[in-house]
């Protein structure tokens, strides 16, 4: 019985590595990360602001903090964006300055992310933990890269409750099975084949139009067997 579970495993390998894989997601899914532009970013920070600038008055401050930073992890500087330069902080010092407010959300969200393509994954997970955005993308994604990191160091079990957290947060055609795949991948690894059944099923039931769900059927038969 080992060996079959053995050989199941190890049937994901590639799938898992491709899915899970920090380069990977990070590059095909970029301008999400980025909000899809700046035009997005407006939108996100509008709403933002919108929210807490009667209450929060350091909330306005910190967004027109986070403008240049900003337009640098866009162009790909992320080390510019990071650190800051003569004339203008980086997202490292806006997150320590303004927690709890718009720009030191986003800020944090996007260390996160810079801290993952320099494989410090603990530091994302940190990050990522001091990330507050309601937007639906953003929101969901903060809380599944964390599961993604957890992957990189080796946490099997605690990178599932983020998948399914995040796959059950505002459920959607695109974090939704995306993160339940994820899931599903993960449990096969750690040898839950009930578990990976029950998520892969999920992705059949309520988002069979998806391209997860129109795949599903080949990873449903392959835990069960």
């Amino acid at each position: 019985m080992a060996k079959q579970k053995n050989t199941k495993a190890n049937q994901t390998n590639v799938e898992f590595e491709e899915l899970t894989s920090t380069e990977n997601f990070f590059e095909k899914n970029k301008n999400i990360f980025v909000y899809g532009g700046i035009g997005i970013i407006v939108l996100i920070l509008g709403f933002i602001v919108y929210q807490k600038f009667i209450s929060e008055p350091k909330d306005i401050e910190s967004q027109e903090q986070v403008w240049n930073a900003l337009y640098d992890f866009q162009n790909d500087s992320l080390e510019i964006a990071a650190q800051g330069s003569g004339e203008y902080a980086g997202f490292e010092e806006i997150a320590s300055e303004y927690e709890g407010t718009s720009g030191g959300d986003i800020a944090n969200y996007s260390m996160g992310i810079i801290e993952m393509e320099r494989e410090n994954y603990e530091a994302a997970i940190d990050y990522f933990k001091n990330t507050d955005v309601e937007d639906v993308i953003i929101g969901t994604l903060s809380i599944g890269l964390q599961g993604d990191c957890y992957i990189e160091l080796g946490d099997y079990e605690t990178a599932v409750d983020y998948f399914e957290k995040a796959a059950n947060r505002e459920p959607n055609d695109f974090t939704s099975p995306m993160f339940l795949m994820k899931a599903g991948l993960a449990y096969e690894e750690l040898g839950q084949y009930n578990d990976a059944v029950r998520v892969y099923t999920k992705i059949k039931e309520e988002y069979a139009t998806t391209a997860e769900g129109q795949d599903i059927e080949k990873y449903i038969t392959r835990a069960t067997k």
